[in-house]
């Protein structure tokens, strides 16, 4: 079963509302973990506490950074996977854009419109 982020504090960079879901994507994040996320979008259904998806931009270690300094990572119920590495992931705008693009996908919004809320 995948882990999910341990996010012991953190700041909102940017909230949308998407479908039946309220999406936040956080950055300047401490986790209690061993991950060393840069942004993190939680993708919290309404009526729900947890987020059903996790869609991350974690930094790489320099060693690992061939094809970027930043890996974009899918975290559910049934799957942790990295889908991309570049350096873009470590900028919010194209990061919350990807981020929301690929969380429409998966739980099936996209017929949705995300509506920044902040």
């Amino acid at each position: 079963m995948p882990e999910f982020p341990k996010i012991l504090t953190a700041i909102p960079q940017r909230r949308y509302q998407f479908g039946d879901y309220n999406v936040t994507v956080l950055g300047d994040i401490e986790s209690g973990d061993q991950r060393n996320y840069h942004f993190v979008a939680a993708f919290v259904k309404e009526g729900e506490r947890q987020p059903q998806l996790y869609i991350v931009s974690e930094r790489l270690p320099p060693g690992q950074r061939d094809q970027g300094s930043h890996a974009l990572r899918v975290i559910n119920a049934v799957m942790d996977e990295t889908m991309d590495t570049a350096n873009r992931w470590g900028n919010v705008g194209e990061f919350a854009d990807q981020a929301l693009e690929m969380g429409g996908q998966m739980l099936g919004l996209e017929q949705d419109t995300a509506y920044p809320l902040m």
